[in-house]
């Protein structure tokens, strides 16, 4: 087939002839639009080293779904015209972004066989984007089976996901100005060494044992017919590291996916949970759970308490054997539904990410401090000065400190007096508001508020 088309009718009934045309049968598969490149080249793949045409097909309407029956209108305004093939980058968390292609037609034989796919993308109002691949055969036996095979091969694409496996993904819509819009977000978090994480011993020692050596030994719980799937609470006040923790967990525990839910993206939690059980293994992180999952008294709307009975509803409805852990993190324990909190099977264990103490902080400031030159005796002020703070209060004075020394002229020396005149300041600020940004108490503990209940129970040591 060599000579040019205007329009798309005319390539398939060139392709199938014109008495055979109408007497052809096709099928196709939906998936979400993230997916595309998978399909892609699941649809490269399959028709090989196969001599084949490719076409670009216009797209009247985004949420008018192109079909092979579509391609067959001979006039009117829904007339489908052929065109340059178009592609769009999509990020895909390797080095190069994936040529996305937006909608194309392949023409091509099977043992002498005509055979046509569809490659498409539309948009359904309220649902999303999505992709779809259609094969058309004429209706003999051996055509239907290379049909029936083809269409197994790309479901299996959409199932298994290749080229997301292992990454760190989101729906949430953003742009890093690279001119890159896909359905999906692939986050590019850095790796997280273990120096880097600073925690109490006993604290890293539960990280370990509740994270690190449950992936480990899932294959062996497995054959002992345990359960894989796990929940886990990482509570704490602001600025303790849990976000940090959770790059921590996912930059080292590379042979899974993990799947990050903002509060504000539970409503698609559904769409989420497809994601994370299609790439198994997987880390379902959900940040800020309070906003979803606080107490039902404390609820404003049926909304909200309807988003908690789906979250309930998804944890609890994996299978023991689904290789999911749910990583959920709150600033306010106790306004944590007693049900998300406590009960085996939703959230197995908590693990509160606490303020760090006299040691952590001395460890916090020779991280942050890596490169400044300490006189004797101003690490010990930075540690005693800063009793109760949170670790990002730590990572500010390191930099306030930084930037006094650069203003002095003293190279990258930080004396005791740059200390006491630097945490001075920002300890003995008396505003409220200003206390709190950088992460110290607002008050006296008499005025702190409630404090956290004690999740941790008496078999944590076991």
């Amino acid at each position: 087939m060599s000579r040019n088309f205007d329009q798309a009718w005319e390539a398939l009934v060139a392709h199938f002839g014109a008495e055979q045309v109408n007497g052809i049968t096709s099928s196709r598969r939906q998936f979400g639009a993230h997916l595309l490149p998978d399909l892609q080249a699941t649809v490269v793949a399959e028709i090989g080293s196969v001599a084949s045409v490719r076409l670009g097909v216009h797209q009247i309407y985004d949420q008018l779904p192109l079909t092979i029956s579509s391609l067959l209108v001979r006039q009117g305004q829904y007339t489908i015209s052929v065109t340059p093939l178009q592609y769009q980058d999509m990020d895909v968390g390797e080095a190069e972004p994936f040529a996305a292609l937006n909608n194309g037609l392949w023409l091509f034989h099977v043992e002498q066989r005509p055979v046509a796919v569809l490659l498409s993308h539309y948009t359904k109002y309220g649902e999303g984007t999505f992709a779809q691949v259609e094969i058309a055969t004429l209706p003999d036996p051996a055509s239907l089976a290379f049909a029936r095979g083809f269409l197994a091969a790309v479901q299996s694409a959409g199932a298994n996901s290749t080229l997301y496996r292992g990454k760190v993904l989101s729906f949430e819509s953003g742009s890093d100005y690279s001119g890159m819009k896909a359905a999906m977000q692939v986050h590019k978090l850095p790796f997280i060494p273990r120096e880097a994480v600073i925690l109490e011993t006993a604290t890293m020692a539960r990280l370990d044992r509740h994270v690190f050596e449950f992936d480990r030994h899932r294959d062996a719980l497995k054959r002992l017919g345990q359960s894989t799937r796990k929940g886990l609470l990482l509570y704490g006040p602001p600025g303790t590291g849990k976000t940090h923790v959770i790059r921590y967990i996912a930059s080292n525990l590379p042979e899974r996916t993990t799947v990050l839910i903002t509060a504000e993206e539970v409503v698609y939690l559904d769409r989420y949970m497809l994601l994370a059980r299609t790439l198994q293994p997987s880390i379902v992180v959900l940040e800020d759970v309070d906003l979803v999952g606080r107490s039902r008294e404390g609820m404003n709307s049926p909304k909200t308490e309807v988003l908690l009975n789906r979250l309930l509803n998804e944890m609890d409805g994996l299978h023991d054997d689904a290789d999911v852990l749910f990583i959920l993190t709150t600033n306010r324990p106790e306004e944590i539904e007693e049900l998300l909190a406590s009960r085996p099977g939703r959230v197995d264990e908590a693990i509160e990410i606490a303020n760090p103490d006299a040691a952590c902080r001395t460890r916090l400031v020779s991280l942050y401090g890596e490169s400044i030159d300490f006189e004797e005796g101003a690490i010990d002020a930075i540690v005693t000065r800063s009793e109760g703070a949170s670790a990002a209060f730590v990572k500010e004075m390191v930099r306030r400190l930084a930037q006094a020394t650069i203003a002095a002229g003293t190279g990258n020396r930080i004396t005791v007096a740059t200390v006491e005149s630097v945490l001075g300041e920002a300890v003995g600020s008396r505003n409220r508001i200003g206390r709190r940004i950088v992460g110290l108490a607002s008050g006296a503990p008499e005025r702190a508020g409630k404090q956290a209940p004690p999740f941790d129970s008496c078999c944590d040591d076991l």
